[in-house]
């Protein structure tokens, strides 16, 4: 393999493969890789029990937090990143939630919705978003909730997944959380890299964690290169660092510290995230209808504050399968 390359991409999830796809298009030279392997295609990433309670395919590597202490990150290493396991749900942001809203203190976007819309249109193209048939439990809540207050109101949820998704069951409740055994769901992988992987200019190496990144020797702020764990050193033009938002910082921090490089470079990432779920079981689990196919908001509020997704079946699954042994099923999960 030729070690110069246009771009280095460290990591194969949205970011990473976006950047692969565009570059690689262009016709740059690129090299893409990604720490874990390609998923089976044999069900077992659509087994609840395989997925939540064995955590196959999760991260096991053991980090240490600022007081040494170890702990295992909530991490998924694979080729396509952790978009394999999301819900499918590919919203844009409204046109409200660009103004500013004074009641909010909230001082706006610094340019209006129309600049983005046509990337928007591009990106759903290319990703296959689409609306389905809200199901009909989803429904009967929706109902319940315009009863209790007339501000409640439904719409359909934009989603990443195959039409074919209606003719298998598994696929139609087991995408948010799992990963699509027949590529029915629209991750970077099945979308994005699958369509460049065969160019003469772009190379894709799986199981290829980066060990340390390579700096220019008469400018150490500048990153030249990286070192795979295998000893392989590849070089370019650019790297582009897309591991996700714990990865990314860790391996910036390892360079920082291995180049004695000025306090204020050092990274301390904050993550923090609110979610609010609606969730319900089907009372007719072969239902030919998409899981979690809609979402719901006071209209009185804004939409960026008060976002809620309805889950269903898989939502189920998941606190049922990663519920601690002495807590009934019973309790595992909430009926509506």
């Amino acid at each position: 393999m030729n070690t110069q390359f246009d771009a280095i991409i460290i990591g194969s999830g949205a970011g990473g493969a976006a950047a692969a796809f565009r570059l690689a298009e262009a016709g740059r030279k690129v090299l893409l890789l990604e720490k874990g392997p390609e998923l089976p295609a044999d069900g077992s990433t659509q087994d609840a029990r395989a997925v939540l309670r064995e955590r196959r395919f999760s991260n096991r590597e053991a980090w240490a937090d600022r007081h040494d202490k170890p702990f295992v990150p909530s991490e998924f290493y694979n080729l396509g990143g952790k978009t394999k396991w999301y819900g499918a749900a590919l919203p844009r942001f409204g046109r409200d939630e660009f103004a500013a809203d004074p009641a909010y203190q909230y001082r706006g976007w610094p340019f209006p919705y129309e600049e983005l819309e046509p990337y928007y249109d591009e990106a759903e193209a290319l990703l296959g978003v689409r609306q389905f048939q809200i199901e009909p439990d989803t429904s009967r809540i929706v109902a319940a909730l315009k009863r209790s207050s007339r501000h409640w109101c439904a719409a359909p949820l934009p989603l990443g997944l195959s039409p074919s998704v209606l003719n298998d069951p598994k696929e139609a409740t087991r995408f948010d959380g799992f990963a699509s055994q027949h590529g029915l769901k629209s991750d970077a992988e099945t979308r994005l890299i699958s369509r460049i992987r065969n160019k003469p200019n772009v190379a894709v190496v799986t199981g290829a964690p980066v060990a340390s990144l390579l700096g220019d020797d008469l400018a150490p702020h500048k990153i030249t290169g990286v070192i795979t764990e295998d000893g392989a050193v590849y070089r370019a033009r650019a790297v582009i660092l897309a591991a996700g938002a714990l990865s990314s910082p860790r391996l910036l921090q390892q360079y920082f510290e291995k180049q004695v490089l000025p306090a204020r470079c050092r990274l301390r990432p904050r993550l923090a995230a609110t979610i609010k779920a609606i969730c319900s079981q089907p009372s007719s689990p072969g239902h030919p209808h998409a899981s979690e196919t809609s979402s719901e908001k006071p209209s009185c509020s804004p939409t960026r504050l008060s976002r809620i997704q309805a889950l269903n079946l898989s939502a189920l699954q998941t606190a049922r399968s990663s519920r601690p042994n002495f807590l009934p099923i019973r309790r595992a999960g909430w009926r509506i």
